[in-house]
């Protein structure tokens, strides 16, 4: 049994709940209105274009990147293509002028404006005319002749000719119809020329030259050929073709 205190009690309770029941069923709470969404800004026409022109822009640098590297590839090409072309060319056309040039000097008795005679020239002082007057010898092969002559300084023998610069010339069966005057041969003096300046002769590459031009340091004068033998890129033979072309001052 309870007592009358916790009658009290509970009576209290019961009556707090019933009246907070009849306040909120008949003050009802009214639902919280929902905020409205902010309205979305419009772009301006300005705007709009600044974006169409940089997505333009990126676009055509693409494109242009896309197109220089196809250009590139083509001209790369197209360029190798030339420079093949442009060596068979000369090639066919160095084959074709040298067999016109020996053709035309086994049927050069043949062409009544080139009339020849059997003769004895001066290697060091004819010209390409006077050298055509030699049967066997046409214009291609006389301007190899004066052009060799020009490299080495001058001839000092008529053996020269069958050296390989000359060998396409076929000039072997005709050193009977030539001299050599040495008297005018231009000499190289070896204590005062620079390495670019032997190598220059047609007798010397650059490692002979350098070797020379290091040996003239060493000894500070050469006094003659005799003391190029110590030189190991110098053979014998080398020493005999150069001898007519060097001076010792």
């Amino acid at each position: 049994m309870l007592s009358n205190e916790q009658r009290i009690g509970a009576a209290i309770i019961l009556g707090l709940a019933l009246i907070v029941w009849i306040g909120m069923a008949v003050w009802p709470t009214e639902p919280q209105a929902e905020q409205p969404e902010p309205k979305k800004k419009h772009r301006t026409w300005e705007e709009i274009k600044d974006s169409m022109r940089l997505a333009d822009s990126l676009r055509y640098a693409q494109w242009a990147a896309e197109r220089e590297q196809r250009y590139d590839s083509f001209r790369t090409a197209d360029s190798l293509r030339r420079a093949e072309w442009k060596r068979i060319r000369q090639q066919q056309y160095d084959s074709f002028r040298i067999a016109d040039s020996l053709w035309r000097d086994s049927v050069g008795w043949r062409y009544a404006k080139r009339v020849k005679k059997d003769t004895i020239l001066d290697l060091n002082h004819c010209d390409t005319t006077e050298l055509q007057l030699i049967r066997g010898i046409g214009h291609f092969s006389a301007v190899q002749i004066v052009r060799y002559r020009e490299q080495l300084g001058g001839y000092y023998s008529p053996t020269q000719l069958t050296d390989e610069p000359l060998a396409q010339c076929h000039l072997d069966t005709l050193l009977t119809h030539f001299t050599a005057d040495t008297a005018d041969i231009r000499t190289l003096n070896i204590n005062t020329c620079s390495v670019e300046q032997l190598q220059r002769h047609p007798y010397l590459h650059h490692q002979q030259a350098k070797a020379i031009y290091t040996l003239r340091r060493q000894r500070t004068r050469l006094r003659s050929i005799d003391e190029l033998q110590a030189l190991p890129d110098l053979t014998e033979q080398d020493l005999l073709r150069l001898a007519p072309y060097l001076r010792f001052e």
